[in-house]
């Protein structure tokens, strides 16, 4: 570091440009009369007394009254702690500061707005850090391969995580990307979108793409607002697209009712028994629960389907499972059952056999 830039950072300790040169010039040639040390450095011989003295009630140097007045530089170790301690507090202050940029201006406890879009992606590499079950993401190569980290560690909790990434014609992906064991399936949509995340079902953070007249990012912390953003993400962002990437452990793996329901009902229908393990929450006691079982009944709100071709639009009304344990019959739903004994977070088909035996509401085959 040169003399100028050492000077100034004595400035932000405190000390006057004199102060400052004195004890730099001290410095380089160690104790000295003080009358030497006002040669050797730029200030006023008339001043020179006064500024030492000052430097010594400040802890950065010690007289020592011989035939001439001495001086020498006091060690650094005391001397230079308010300095450390100043930059330390500088330093946690600016980092204060970005922080506070970053966090949106609440409207409420549950929404939050930002004045660039830039930061709802730095948001949700915070809320995808705390995902435990499912992640929904659409974005641009970039904006994944800078929360790939996260995502890794989501995954490595068990989170379902599936990202929709916008590609043009003909565009390949950067040769850093990797999506094993960040992502479970990617989805290729070739018109560009906002930027997306929808955490857990209660956390989302969304910001329009670049052709949008305004920049800014919205955060939600809430258990009814995601629900939109989901179907918004599954019927316009996903469905549609073509996968370009599966992670085979998780490809019989549902996040949703409305897909498993379009999967899997004809197969039901047909006569073959869906075993399945769901992961969700008791509707009663709120509490994380997990259940394996046959499907024994499979509905939804009109009977006047045809059955080969259920669409992602034909499930946007009340539609469930029940489930045949070695415990009874447990009723399932999707996001926001209020009816049904348990809400699925998960549903995992673990079998696919011919059927037997009836279960209860259905004929035998």
């Amino acid at each position: 570091m040169d003399r100028e830039t050492l000077a100034q950072a004595l400035h932000y300790a405190d000390l006057t440009e004199y102060q400052a040169e004195a004890y730099l010039t001290l410095l380089d040639v160690g104790v000295s009369p003080a009358v030497e040390v006002g040669r050797e450095s730029a200030v006023p011989v008339s001043q020179m007394y006064d500024v030492l003295r000052s430097l010594e009630s400040k802890g950065y140097v010690e007289t020592i009254d011989r035939e001439k007045l001495y001086v020498r530089p006091c060690d650094p170790g005391v001397s230079m702690s308010e300095l450390e301690s100043r930059g330390e507090l500088l330093h946690d202050a600016a980092e204060e500061i970005r922080e506070r940029y970053r966090q949106p201006n609440r409207m409420d406890a549950r929404v939050g707005v930002t004045k660039r879009g830039e930061t709802a992606v730095e948001n949700a590499r915070d809320l995808i850090d705390e995902a435990d079950t499912v992640v929904e993401l659409a974005g641009t190569y970039e904006q994944l391969l800078r929360l790939s980290p996260v995502l890794r560690e989501a995954r490595d909790r068990g989170a379902v995580v599936r990202a929709s990434v916008y590609v043009d014609e003909g565009q390949t992906p950067p040769e850093e990307f990797d999506p094993s064991d960040a992502i479970s399936e990617l989805r290729g949509c070739s018109i560009p979108g906002p930027f997306l995340v929808i955490v857990d079902r209660h956390r989302t953070c969304f910001a329009p793409n670049s052709r949008s007249d305004e920049d800014y990012g919205v955060t939600i912390y809430d258990r009814i607002l995601p629900f939109v953003f989901h179907w918004y993400y599954l019927t316009c962002l996903w469905n549609l697209y073509p996968t370009l990437y599966a992670d085979e452990t998780d490809r019989v793996t549902y996040v949703t009712m409305e897909e498993f329901v379009c999967d899997c009902h004809s197969l039901w229908n047909d006569g073959y028994e869906l075993e399945v393990v769901v992961d969700g929450v008791d509707i009663a006691t709120d509490q994380r629960r997990t259940l394996r079982g046959v499907v024994a009944d499979l509905s939804h709100h009109r009977d006047d389907f045809d059955l080969s071709r259920l669409a992602l639009s034909d499930m946007g009304a009340h539609k469930s499972i029940v489930l045949a344990t070695d415990e009874g019959t447990t009723e399932v739903g999707g996001w926001g059952a209020v009816f049904e004994d348990v809400e699925m977070r998960t549903i995992s088909l673990v079998g696919l056999t011919p059927e037997t035996l009836p279960l209860p509401g259905r004929d035998p085959v």
